[in-house]
């Protein structure tokens, strides 16, 4: 199976929970953390800023109801996705960030992206799913991550954006190989409140091209992210991906 050639399924799916959090950092600091007597801290003699009005509370996802919603979801031929259990992801993730840590990216400018597309926001809650073409050599993967601070997956997707116009053309070198890879911002519109979607072609050693779909968009809580990767996947398959983010977001009511 091509699936298998590419990369092991829970590998395949951190990938894309790492473009979910593409730009992502640690949660923001809470409002009252600063330490007293530090610079940002007010004096007795100051009067205090007046509260900010809080974010409105995001909607609560377990676990089990993101699998549910990725399990309900179907790929371009109509067949549905293959849930990936919890243990995997997990698993899938530790080996993403294993694999990270020994490539190499030029210019170094670009590593530090590259290191960004591998955090998820600390507290939040994931699923995946991988469905694999009968037809074509392409893999389908869905990504959803819930996470209490809405501004946060937003913000991650403005930075999504920013990090692929700063880093169009880079260089990878893993495990001895060299891959060339570029980038371009696709304009691919979805429901969700912030949405942003790309193109990526990394040129093999043996000269074959491994091109790569990805549409995400945050609504509320939740952030969904559809990717299609493999040797015969083209721009073409964004609009399907961006379905699949609107069905997702769709289903948990956001």
């Amino acid at each position: 199976m091509y699936l298998r050639r590419l990369a092991p399924a829970a590998l395949l799916i951190s990938t894309a929970l790492g473009l979910a959090g593409c730009g992502g950092s640690a949660a923001p600091t809470t409002a009252g953390s600063t330490p007293a007597g530090s610079p940002g801290a007010p004096s007795a003699s100051q009067s205090p800023s007046p509260t900010p009005t809080p974010t409105a509370a995001a909607k609560v996802f377990t676990q089990t109801e993101l699998a549910a919603i990725v399990a309900g979801l179907k790929d371009a031929q109509g067949k549905r996705l293959t849930a990936i259990p919890a243990a995997q992801l997990e698993e899938g993730i530790a080996a993403s960030k294993e694999v990270m840590s020994g490539v190499v990216i030029t210019p170094k400018a670009c590593a530090a992206v590259a290191d960004s597309n591998a955090q998820i926001p600390p507290g939040s809650v994931f699923a995946g799913g991988t469905s694999e073409s009968t037809t074509v050599r392409a893999v389908t993967a869905v990504t959803l991550v819930a996470f209490k601070d809405p501004e946060v997956l937003a913000k991650n997707v403005e930075s999504s954006v920013a990090n692929t116009k700063k880093c169009e053309n880079f260089t990878v070198e893993m495990q001895g190989h060299k891959f060339e890879s570029t980038t371009e911002i696709l304009a691919v519109p979805t429901n969700a409140d912030a949405s942003f979607a790309s193109l990526s072609t990394q040129t093999m050693p043996d000269g074959e091209k491994l091109v790569t779909v990805v549409v995400m968009g945050a609504s509320g809580g939740l952030s969904a992210t559809a990717v299609a990767t493999g040797p015969d996947v083209t721009k073409g398959s964004a609009p399907d991906m961006a379905r699949m983010v609107d069905d997702a977001l769709a289903r948990a009511g956001t």
